[in-house]
């Protein structure tokens, strides 16, 4: 059976009052700076204001289902000019 691949940009950052960590798909978190609500405190924040990482993972697939992932780039790096 033929592998495939599918990719997605994660963002990973904290909540500002408790410090959970979250992940969460970049586009949503980053490019539309959506408030998120933290499942332990309750606190609404701005992801983008707590931004620790954002990479791309690299799905493999087979069967239509995932059977690894990796990360292929960390965005923030170069976004930042690193």
């Amino acid at each position: 059976m033929e592998r495939e691949r599918a990719w997605l940009d994660v963002a990973l950052f904290r909540c500002p009052s408790c410090g959970r960590l979250y992940a969460e798909a970049s586009w949503y978190a980053v490019e539309l700076g959506c408030e998120i609500e933290c499942g332990s405190c309750g606190t609404s924040f701005n992801p983008r204001e707590t931004l620790l990482d954002r990479v791309m993972l690299e799905f493999e697939v087979s069967g239509g289902r995932a059977i690894g992932v990796s990360i292929v780039e960390h965005l923030l790096e170069r976004e930042k000019g690193a």
